[in-house]
């Protein structure tokens, strides 16, 4: 494939909406992000052949969630809480479940959670604090169908070119009225915006697609999903604080007490979130 050439580029059709036409909206190293000009999905140019989540098999991709394993749980249970509003306790299946935080998480709640992952490493970390999983791709391992009443792509999304197949599959695994529960990078975020290339979480090629909140609604709503909630929220843990980031992108942000700076970035990330500039979408929706 040859590179993208003038302001705009004509490309495969987009996954989420069908448009050829798509911005060049920014280069990092020999990457290229793409914006639809349409629907707003960003994409990876050129894109990846395979995922690639080489960084995951040897356990060094998992590094920074075992620092973070408290936050990471307490998080998880506010977005396993949320679903729970629309669906009990039942069996939950989590792809792309790494050491099993979220199955961990899920445990705790009154779940039956399955774990799913193509590192070595992560399934055998699930393994070992007693959950079932299973090495792979979802859409490569034979589970059977309708047989979960929830199912979850927590950071999962983003890695694949063409979310169609993962998200057909999943909607097999869902007995009907099942939830779906999805979260991903935001590129629409306020700390997109204000840090462009510098953003934390475009990680290319290990990422490869980033999806606005509108743009997820859409993807889920063609792969046959009733979207019931869409939100946005901002990482706030001591290692990684989103608002602080937004204000330490500008010389009078870096200049400010750490005491003041942490104040001001819970409420920059708060306003963040509440408008739908979060750095992370979070949806939820029911097999329809």
């Amino acid at each position: 494939m040859s590179e993208p050439s003038g302001e705009h580029a004509s490309t495969t059709p987009c996954v989420v909406c069908g448009a050829a036409a798509r911005d060049a909206e920014l280069t990092l190293d020999s990457w290229t992000i793409l914006r639809c000009e349409r629907c707003g999905l960003r994409t990876l140019w050129p894109p990846p052949e395979t995922v690639r989540m080489e960084e995951f098999d040897d356990g060094s991709g998992y590094e920074g969630a075992f620092a973070l394993r408290d936050e990471l749980l307490a998080r998880h249970d506010r977005s396993l809480a949320a679903m729970e509003r629309h669906v009990p306790p039942g069996r939950l299946l989590d792809v792309g479940c790494g050491p099993g935080f979220l199955l961990e998480a899920a445990r705790e709640r009154g779940w039956k959670p399955v774990g799913v992952d193509p590192s070595p490493y992560g399934v055998a970390r699930a393994r070992e604090a007693g959950f079932e999983a299973h090495e792979g791709m979802v859409e490569e391992i034979e589970l059977e169908s309708e047989s979960f009443d929830a199912l979850a792509l927590l950071q999962v999304i983003e890695h694949v070119p063409d979310p169609r197949p993962l998200l057909a599959t999943c909607r097999g695994l869902l007995r009907d009225g099942g939830v779906l529960l999805v979260a991903t990078p935001n590129p629409a975020s306020l700390l997109a915006r204000i840090k462009r290339e510098r953003f934390n979480y475009w990680i290319p090629p290990m990422h490869c697609a980033w999806y606005p909140p509108a743009t997820l609604a859409r993807a889920i709503r063609a792969a046959g999903f009733g979207v019931l909630e869409r939100t946005t929220w901002s990482a706030r843990t001591a290692a990684l604080h989103d608002g602080i980031d937004v204000l330490t992108a500008t010389r009078a942000g870096r200049a400010l007490p750490v005491r003041v700076r942490r104040a001001l970035g819970d409420a920059v990330a708060g306003v963040a979130d509440g408008l739908g500039y979060g750095s992370i979408v979070e949806l939820i929706a029911r097999k329809g």
